[in-house]
C-alpha cells in the first residue's frame, strides 16, 4: 500500500498541474467496489475550480471553489495517472477527469486493479472530523515532539504504535520496519520496553527515512508508480523490507522475515534487539 512518501509524491505531481484548474468533464466508467460513485459526483464538481490538493497521512483532499472536497485514498492499488486526449481506456479503469487551466486540456485518470481506493465527496464539516482522527504528520513536528508518539503506556509493540493511524499519520509496513532497522529496535517489542533514548532516535530515523524516500519519488514494493506512471526509487535503498533472507547491509546476517500484528515483518537479529 502507498505510504507518506508514495501519496505526497503523487499529491506534488498533481497539484502542479491541477491547482487552479477547473473541472470540464467526468466520465465514469466504472464504479467503486467499497465507495460506489454515481451521478451527485458529477454534478458537484463540474464547472468548479481546484483550490488545492493537500495530503493527511495517507489521504488526499481535494479542496473546490464551491467548499466541497474530494478525498481519495490510494489504498492497495489505486493510482491517478495523466494521459493524453486521444487514451483508450484499459481494463482497470475508472474513471476520466478533464480539466481547462489557461487554456490547456488535462486528462486524468483513475485506475484501481484491486478497488479498495475510493473517492469520496464530504462537506467542510465531514472533512475537518477526518482529519483530526489522525495523528501528528512526522514531518511536521520535531523529533522531540514525535518521540512522544511512542512514549504512551500500551502493551503494544513499538511496530504496532508505528502502524495505527491515530497515533503517528502517514507510516506503514515498509518504512516502519526500516526505521525500526536504522533505530536498532526490533518491531516485536514491546513499546513501553524502548527507551527515551530509543524513541528519539526512532523518531529521527523515521523523519530521515520519509525524507530520503520523497526525494526519490517513493518506494515501487508492488504496484505504485507516480501520475506519469513512473515507479519509485526508494526501492534498491531499502535495508530490510522485501529482503527476507538476504544479507544484512551491516551485518551480513540474513535477514528475517515474521508475521507480526498481520503484516510481513522484516529485521536483522543481529543489529536490531
Amino acid at each position: 500500500m502507498p505510504e507518506l512518501p508514495e501519496v505526497e509524491t503523487v499529491r506534488r505531481q498533481l497539484a502542479k498541474r491541477l491547482e487552479g484548474a477547473t473541472v470540464v468533464e467526468i466520465e465514469i466508467w466504472r464504479s467503486g467496489r467499497e465507495f460506489p460513485i454515481g451521478e451527485e459526483f458529477i454534478e458537484v464538481l463540474i464547472g468548479h475550480r481546484v483550490i488545492s490538493i493537500e495530503r493527511r497521512a495517507k489521504l488526499l483532499v481535494w479542496r473546490f471553489e464551491n467548499e466541497t472536497a474530494l478525498t481519495a485514498h490510494l489504498k492497495m492499488t489505486g493510482r491517478f495517472v495523466f494521459v493524453g486526449e486521444g487514451y483508450e481506456r484499459q481494463k482497470h479503469d475508472r474513471i476520466r477527469f478533464v480539466f481547462e487551466r489557461e487554456g490547456e486540456r488535462i486528462v486524468l485518470v483513475w485506475a484501481d486493479v484491486r478497488q479498495f481506493g475510493f473517492l469520496k465527496l464530504v462537506s467542510s464539516e465531514g472533512l475537518q472530523e477526518i482529519l483530526e482522527g489522525y495523528g501528528p504528520e512526522p514531518l511536521g513536528v520535531s523529533a522531540e515532539e514525535l518521540a512522544k508518539c511512542f512514549a504512551r503506556p500500551s502493551s503494544r509493540s513499538i511496530k504496532a504504535l508505528l502502524l495505527d493511524q491515530t497515533v503517528l499519520a502517514g507510516v506503514g509496513n515498509i518504512y516502519a520496519d526500516e526505521a525500526c532497522y536504522r533505530a536498532g529496535i526490533r518491531p516485536m517489542r514491546v513499546a513501553t520496553k524502548v527507551t527515551v533514548k530509543e524513541r528519539l532516535r526512532l523518531a529521527q530515523e523515521v523523519q530521515t527515512i520519509l525524507t530520503e524516500s520523497i526525494a526519490q519519488q517513493g518506494t515501487s514494493a508492488n504496484d505504485y508508480v507516480d501520475t506519469q506512471g513512473e515507479k519509485g526509487g526508494f526501492l534498491e535503498l531499502l535495508r530490510v523490507y522485501g529482503r527476507e533472507g538476504e544479507p544484512c547491509r551491516t551485518c551480513e546476517q540474513p535477514i528475517i522475515r515474521v508475521v507480526h500484528v498481520q503484516r510481513g515483518t522484516h529485521y536483522c537479529a543481529n543489529c536490531q534487539t
